[in-house]
């Protein structure tokens, strides 16, 4: 997310948020009400089986307890891909 967005891990979210990180402009943000969500996961399947994992995380983030915007990844550790993308309700 650091590369592809400019977004860095600031903390640990809360439990049913529906994601696992918040993310901020910057690595020493503090204001949570301007973070984002980032719900992470990964496969030892290829690309597809972690597109199929993808759209499952982007509904667990839309469905979250939070109404922060929020991103899904998945990483699929047999093809070195990672794909990410927007959960919006």
């Amino acid at each position: 997310m650091e590369v592809a967005e400019g977004l860095y891990a600031v903390g640990r979210t809360e439990t049913r948020t529906g994601a696992d990180y918040y993310l901020g402009r910057d690595k020493t943000a503090t204001d949570l009400e301007r973070a984002f969500r980032l719900e992470v996961s990964g496969t030892d399947g290829g690309e597809s089986e972690a597109a199929s994992r993808l759209k499952q995380k982007k509904v667990q983030a839309t469905v979250g307890a939070s109404d922060l915007p929020a991103f899904a990844a998945v990483v699929s550790f047999r093809d070195c891909v990672v794909l990410y993308g927007t959960a919006e309700g």
